[in-house]
């Protein structure tokens, strides 16, 4: 069993990696009372597939081009979920086994913290159905888990995002993060990007609060 599947079947982790009680672990999949919003890791095709076409539906909305979205070795997918309806997704990678994505347009700024010995994650192929944005904070909730899910279970130490710049602020202000280098276009999307930056070794507040509702076991990827 894998890291990450430790991390979601036990409820714990190598504890050295970062000092927080089980009760603050997003390691259970957890329902949101009201909607019974529940967040987990895809552990089956259909899972994968679901988020994928979310993926696909946002992007093209907004006239992105469709990055593909095959899950790979290395890849870690989350979600939000009500009953079968995937209503959030984002996409862990980890750079100790895939490369990056922003290593393509932010080359520079993702070697020099590979230089420094950083172990970096990376999160991508984030979309949320537009019928629930600003709801629940079921973004916010995303995301937070994923930075949880690389500092607690990949034991990262940094990550990077590539963002449009517009949405540049809200990383800014909900989690702390820092830009790295100029505008550049992302050419997987056809779209302008800046990349971010957060030390997980520095976790904010924000990110490190218990979680709240009703938990159960969670499912392993």
């Amino acid at each position: 069993m894998d890291t990450v599947a430790r991390f979601y079947e036990c409820g714990y982790y190598a504890w050295d990696y970062f000092p927080l009680t089980v009760s603050h672990l997003p390691c259970m999949t957890t329902f949101c009372a009201a909607d019974r919003i529940e967040y987990l890791i895809a552990s089956q095709q259909d899972e994968l597939l679901a988020a994928r076409r979310l993926v696909q539906t946002c992007y093209g909305r907004r006239g992105y081009d469709t990055p593909h979205a095959d899950t790979q070795p290395g890849e870690s997918t989350l979600l939000a979920r009500i009953g079968n309806q995937v209503i959030g997704t984002v996409t862990v990678r980890c750079a100790s086994r895939v490369r990056l994505q922003a290593e393509a347009g932010f080359a520079e700024h993702v070697s020099e913290l590979l230089r420094q010995g950083r172990r970096l994650v990376e999160y991508t192929r984030f979309a949320i159905d537009r019928a629930w944005a600003g709801r629940h904070d079921v973004a916010a909730e995303l995301i937070r888990r994923a930075l949880l899910l690389g500092r607690m279970a990949l034991g990262a130490t940094d990550c990077v995002i590539e963002v449009n710049p517009r949405h540049m602020r809200y990383y800014q202000r909900q989690f702390g993060f820092n830009v790295r280098g100029p505008e550049r276009t992302c050419e997987r999307v056809g779209a302008p990007a800046r990349l971010l930056h957060l030390d997980l070794e520095d976790m904010p507040h924000c990110v490190a609060r218990e979680p709240a509702g009703a938990l159960r076991p969670g499912l392993a990827c």
